[in-house]
């Protein structure tokens, strides 16, 4: 499983607050399951997304995770839920996106793949990852 986004776009950014990063700052996000995209969204907040993930994997009492995102009316636009069979993957964007049960390892590093991703914009943007992510 991977999460992969290009075009990241810096048009919308009007200030400099934590909250302007987080909702300003998107790209094209698509999930990938092998090589077929179970969910693609354009003009994707992944910034805010990445904030929450980390502080989803940080949480020693996590539960399912279900993107709760200011850009969004709808809660879940990305979710993990942690099924008997493992974590599936999941969006309210994409009903007959769900994935097939995955281990622990492949959700966290899937996530971490893309926390590390957008740190690494931030800073070529010039942007210091720790003050924009931080919870």
């Amino acid at each position: 499983m991977e999460m992969i986004y290009d075009r990241l776009d810096t048009s919308e950014l009007r200030g400099t607050t934590q909250a302007d990063y987080l909702i300003a700052l998107d790209a094209d996000l698509r999930v990938l399951a092998g090589h077929e995209a179970v969910c693609e969204e354009p003009g994707f907040p992944v910034v805010e997304l990445a904030r929450s993930l980390r502080i989803w994997l940080a949480d020693p009492n996590r539960g399912d995770f279900e993107f709760d995102s200011m850009s969004f009316e709808e809660v879940g636009s990305i979710a993990f839920r942690q099924t008997a069979a493992g974590w599936v993957f999941g969006s309210v964007f994409a009903p007959d996106g769900q994935t097939v049960p995955l281990e622990w390892a492949d959700v966290e590093l899937c996530s971490r793949q893309l926390i590390s991703r957008v740190e690494e914009d931030l800073a070529r943007l010039g942007l210091n990852p720790r003050e924009v992510l931080k919870p």
